[in-house]
């Protein structure tokens, strides 16, 4: 097998606006921005005798910073949701809880492995999870990387890597397809797909 073959060739998923991005979800840039900004004023102002104005442009810089990441930590965007949503399927299957995975999963979900199998239903995955992760096969994982977008009101998708140690492949890219009844109802996974795994490729 090349080794091309081996490396993961993931198409990312649309992104939120960059102001929802800057503001909500990743505001430390911004804020950063803000506070380089105010330094750099009173540095400026002050080699041109004006030192008290370049405070009050770092006074106001640093409220500015501190309003924004305030806001940021405060509201939880829909996409955060599903982002967290996410990462709680996968912390539940890698420890097979079987509570967890039962409130997450469809009652008619799937795990379709491209040209090998497929498993429909939730008991049969929760019983297949038993069968394959449940004697110990992953001893610990980590999520480093989780995308999402909102498709709809009631569709959604994310992709996620995950690494993993003990019997199980290393690493690994799976896509997850979600829905919900209404917005008022937690999203719950409708297919979940492995897209790349160490030692397999691209599927």
């Amino acid at each position: 097998m090349q080794l091309e073959d081996l490396t993961p060739r993931i198409a990312p998923l649309p992104q939120p606006g960059l102001i929802e991005r800057l503001t909500l979800e990743s505001p430390m840039t911004l804020v950063a921005s803000l506070v380089v900004i105010g330094l750099a004023g009173v540095l400026v102002l002050n080699t041109r005798g004006r030192l008290k104005a370049g405070l009050v442009v770092l006074v106001l810089a640093g409220l500015l910073a501190g309003g924004i990441a305030l806001i940021a930590g405060l509201i939880q965007t829909p996409r955060e949701t599903l982002l967290d949503r996410t990462r709680a399927l996968v912390t539940a299957l890698a420890e097979v809880d079987r509570a967890s995975l039962h409130a997450m999963l469809d009652p008619e979900a799937e795990v379709q492995v491209r040209g090998m199998t497929t498993f429909r239903g939730r008991e049969t995955i929760l019983s297949t999870a038993d069968r394959y992760v449940g004697n110990g096969a992953i001893s610990s994982h980590a999520i480093p990387e989780v995308q999402g977008v909102i498709d709809g009101p009631n569709a959604a998708r994310t992709q996620v890597r995950v690494r993993h140690s003990g019997s199980v492949p290393p690493a690994s890219w799976w896509k997850i397809t979600w829905y919900r009844a209404s917005v008022d109802e937690p999203w719950t996974a409708v297919r979940i797909e492995p897209l790349w795994i160490s030692g397999r490729g691209n599927l």
